[in-house]
């Protein structure tokens, strides 16, 4: 009769625990690691693929045809694994199946690129490159549709988890009063140890569906969600190195690790809105190496891409802490100079283009130094992030055109005026 009230609130409690807690959370736990993981996996190895096709358009570099078709092997296998996890979700089928069409697609533009026998990259392979690149980045936005499904998903199978918690304790609260005339510190002491577990789980689950991807769940006892938060903790690190990794990768160029086009566009977005806002006016330098192409037809790609890297380097040092330098073409940069007029942009720009045409660096033949031409544009003549590019563009071309190894400025204000700095 003592111990019936406990073994009954013990028996109850475990398998509505079990149930109406632990199984929908270590359901969660499961299609985390099985479905929404996989799919950003996926993600990550079809964007890798670009680099590797880049590094054999600009330098033929066949090494990286191996790691492309290592890669091939391992997004195929990928997509396989994906189209088994999602075998119960019908609707994000036929979501995967254009997917992997437009993976096809690429990976025939790869081919197409791989068979070209030129010594040089050709028009056609510059054709094929970029139908390449529309073809990953089309699979990996339909990629994102079946994450963010997924995703959806999962946050209302948390919720309903989090109710059945909520009415779980209810129905432990009455079961403690139950019990607690006859066992009334055992259950007590069991009931606290219990609630504070899943209190522990429900708020790093919450935290987590919130976005924090930091938060770690520690859990002793019991041993059930312990497992389940240890799991939490290890699906939770997966999906922070992933996001990590697709964002590195849609920003950075892989050549330079200065931010890429991508990178450069949501910059001036930020640039536009702070000007309009706080009225801050910031300058911007387009910056031409000179002779690239002939740089790349006397020594070789792999002098050109060190030579990339140089300038970049040198950019990166020479400039404030806050400036930010973009690489946007084969051997085009810009730099964004906020709190910047053209009287300080334009000695930036002197700086940036003596100091480069001072360096020199060892192509294994002997040294070599380059000269840059430079463009300068600010937000006084226009807040608009293309037109703004235009007009610095325009004074780059201008500098070029004039001699080069010189800054031009341009004044924007509906056509170009050009001044000629150096």
């Amino acid at each position: 009769m003592a111990l019936a009230p406990l073994t009954v609130s013990a028996i109850g409690g475990f398998i509505l625990l079990n149930l109406g807690v632990i199984h929908p959370f270590s359901d969660v736990a499961y299609r985390q690691r099985h479905e929404i993981l996989p799919v950003q996996n996926l993600r990550v190895l079809i964007l890798e693929t670009d680099p590797s096709i880049d590094d054999y358009v600009e330098r033929r570099d066949y090494r990286s045809l191996d790691t492309y078709r290592a890669q091939r092997k391992t997004i195929e296998r990928e997509f396989s694994s994906v189209s088994e996890a999602l075998k119960d979700e019908p609707a994000l089928l036929p979501l995967l199946t254009r997917a992997q069409a437009n993976w096809a697609s690429a990976d025939q533009y790869a081919n197409s690129l791989i068979a070209e026998a030129a010594p040089i990259a050709t028009p056609e392979e510059l054709k094929l490159q970029r139908q390449f690149q529309d073809e990953i980045t089309a699979a990996n936005d339909k990629l994102t549709t079946i994450h963010e499904r997924l995703a959806t998903d999962l946050n209302d199978d948390h919720d309903t988890a989090v109710r059945a918690y909520d009415h779980a304790i209810w129905i432990a609260g009455i079961a403690a009063v139950l019990a607690l005339q006859m066992v009334f510190a055992g259950v007590y002491l069991i009931g606290r140890v219990m609630a504070s577990s899943v209190d522990r789980l429900v708020a790093g689950a919450s935290r987590f569906a919130e976005g924090d991807r930091n938060h770690r769940i520690e859990i002793a006892i019991p041993p059930e969600l312990q497992r389940v938060a240890e799991e939490f903790n290890r699906m939770i690190g997966r999906i922070h190195d992933s996001e990590q990794a697709l964002s590195t990768l849609a920003h950075e160029d892989s050549l330079t690790k200065l931010g890429n086009r991508r990178a450069f566009d949501e910059a001036m977005v930020e640039v536009s809105a702070r000007q309009k806002r706080f009225g801050e006016q910031t300058a911007l330098l387009a910056v031409d190496i000179d002779h690239f192409k002939r740089v790349n037809d006397t020594y070789g790609h792999a002098v050109g891409d060190q030579a990339i890297s140089v300038i970049a380097d040198t950019m990166r040092r020479n400039v404030r802490p806050f400036d930010k330098v973009f690489r946007i073409g084969g051997e085009e940069f810009v730099a964004i100079l906020p709190g910047t007029d053209s009287f300080g942009a334009v000695d930036v720009a002197e700086r940036l283009r003596e100091v480069i045409a001072s360096t020199c660096f060892d192509t294994g033949s002997g040294n070599l130094s380059l000269t840059v031409s430079i463009g300068v544009a600010t937000t006084r003549q226009t807040t608009e992030p293309i037109a703004l590019l235009e007009a610095a563009d325009a004074a780059l071309y201008k500098a070029k055109e004039t001699g080069r190894n010189r800054v031009t400025v341009s004044n924007y204000n509906g056509h170009d005026t050009l001044n000629q700095v150096g």
